[in-house]
């Protein structure tokens, strides 16, 4: 049951001084930045102004007077005071960028294109820079997050040193608990889903099995056969009584459609685009999507993994031939972790809440620890980069990676190499074709690097693979939607499952291993003599690759 009277009124009296003090806080921005402008304006017209005043208040001033000293017309005066607010504005953002972007580089890239391309730079950053009015938003979501964690606590999290006593997966666990506030549940089944056919079928058939409420987020949903079986489904459950939720992204879902929507809440289904994009605030809805995938059924089933729902996921991509790709399937007390996600992004888009949190599946006997780690920028920490920092620094055997777009950063790239040198089985899978060009040229700028630490570098051959996994020491899998970028592991809404428990993980390594079949190993002799475009490209996409 929604919660009616009081707790409603309460909310909308917060919402209401939310909604206050965002005003307050613009009207004080444009305060300060107006004030600003108009006394950079007036430093710059200091000579005329002191004229004019010794002709106001000399013998015999007048105000017609004065202002005669103003040889400038009103036209140029309010192009000079405009020039003036930009200025004040950039030297506003470059201050904030450099007080508070933590990545020196892209400090440094942004300072230098304010400095050398004024107009221009203050242009782009207005479209790609990072965002300082979105923190309040942030803000906002991370209380709404924490409150439905109090909320929604599985009986079923177990002490890490009861499920992993000794174990170098404990260190790992224990850090997710306290940068992601993730709960380590046991008792819980694990299925792997390769591909587009098992993955909807899977998906499709709890679907179908709906009987109080289904929750579904995405990152992108294509108006295409699979995403019109979907719908279908959605709509035939809500007339039967079933409470559906859908929240997209409204770029990574922009050629859905209206008619899509409107089909979809004409049936009763309450549908939201994740921080829809308009004019006003381009630049932050650019820069900060929902890059989840999750599917929570009734509570009790839940998906999660690389798919987004669209028909090339299935029959391939015309470009690239064969997507492969990864999910899994959920059931027991992780699931109510994964609908915790859901829920506190559903209360970062709409303000009335959703029904009562369900009580946590029970735990089977025996079953498999998962944890469930959400990154954003509504986070304190980077808790997914430091959870595969975490798996690759403290495995001792073999850390086999998978990812479509290999743009570490300096942190998990040393992570790799010195794990290499130490005597640990690395191995990186990724793509031989790209859907983005500049990313694919970024990351074979990596691989000399790797390859001269004794990595083991794999390109798969056979289509595209989009599959984001780690497996460490043949124990514990990391799988979900982050890929190993700039824009995953520190912009992006993600979420990854972290699981301890070496059956699972047994599974993974058969998938990888077929999937090494279909790929190539990169040589460093043959590395070594590529020809210089390829040097030149690469390098491009290095020196872009903290935007990326």
């Amino acid at each position: 049951m929604e919660r009616p009277g009081a707790f409603s009124r309460c909310r909308r009296t917060k919402d209401r001084c939310s909604a206050l003090k965002r005003s307050k806080g613009t009207g004080f921005l444009l305060l300060f930045l107006f004030g600003f402008a108009t006394a950079f304006f007036l430093f710059s017209r200091w000579d005329e102004l002191t004229a004019a005043g010794r002709v106001l208040f000399g013998e015999g001033g007048s105000l017609g007077g004065a202002f005669r000293h103003f040889p400038g017309s009103l036209p140029d005066l309010i192009r000079e005071y405009s020039s003036a607010f930009l200025w004040a504005y950039g030297l506003f953002i470059a201050g904030i960028i450099f007080l508070e972007e933590k990545n020196p580089d892209r400090t440094i890239a942004w300072l230098l294109v304010l400095i050398l391309l004024p107009v221009v730079g203050f242009i782009l950053y207005l479209f790609f820079g990072p965002d300082i009015r979105g923190r309040g938003y942030f803000r906002r979501l991370k209380r709404k997050k924490r409150r439905i964690r109090q909320e929604g606590t599985p009986p079923s999290a177990g002490s890490k040193g009861d499920v992993m006593s000794g174990a170098p997966e404990q260190k790992t666990s224990l850090l997710l608990s306290k940068s992601a506030r993730a709960l380590l549940t046991t008792g819980n089944s694990v299925k792997m889903l390769l591909n587009g056919e098992e993955t909807f079928s899977a998906i499709t058939g709890a679907l179908s099995q709906a009987g109080e409420y289904i929750h579904m987020e995405y990152y992108a949903i294509a108006n295409d056969t699979i995403g019109n079986t979907i719908k279908d489904i959605l709509i035939s459950k809500a007339r039967e009584g079933v409470r559906v939720n859908v929240i997209f992204d409204s770029v990574g879902s922009w050629d859905l459609g209206t008619r899509y929507v409107v089909a979809l809440k004409n049936a009763g289904v309450r549908v939201h685009s994740f921080l829809p994009v308009s004019f006003p605030r381009l630049r932050r809805e650019l820069n900060f999507r929902n890059h989840r995938k999750i599917v929570v059924v009734d509570g009790a089933v839940g998906f999660m993994g690389g798919l987004n729902i669209g028909d090339m996921y299935i029959s391939g991509d015309p470009g690239m031939g064969f997507w492969r790709d990864t999910h899994i399937e959920l059931t027991g007390p992780a699931v109510s972790c994964l609908d915790d996600i859901f829920r506190a992004d559903w209360a970062f888009c709409d303000k009335k809440p959703l029904a009562e949190h369900p009580p946590a599946p029970s735990r089977a006997p025996g079953g498999t620890p998962v944890q469930i780690a959400a990154s954003g920028p509504d986070n304190n920490w980077k808790s997914i980069l430091q959870g595969y920092f975490s798996l690759i620094t403290n495995s001792r055997k073999s850390i086999w990676l998978c990812t479509p777009y290999f743009v570490p950063g300096e942190p998990l790239m040393t992570a790799l190499i010195v794990a290499a040198m130490s005597g640990v089985d690395v191995r990186v899978m990724i793509p031989h074709k790209t859907d983005h060009a500049l990313v694919y040229w970024a990351s074979l700028s990596h691989v000399e690097e790797l390859l001269k630490a004794g990595v083991k570098v794999y390109r798969y051959e056979k289509g595209f693979i989009h599959s984001k996994i780690l497996i460490a020491d043949g124990s514990a899998v990391s799988v979900g939607t982050a890929n190993l970028d700039a824009r995953s592991l520190e912009i992006n809404f993600e979420v990854q499952a972290f699981i301890y428990d070496a059956s699972v993980a047994a599974d993974f390594i058969r998938a990888y291993e077929n999937d090494m079949v279909e790929s190539s190993q990169y040589r460093l002799h043959e590395w070594l003599r590529r020809p210089l475009r390829q040097k030149v490209l690469e390098s491009a996409g290095r020196l872009w690759s903290s935007q990326l």
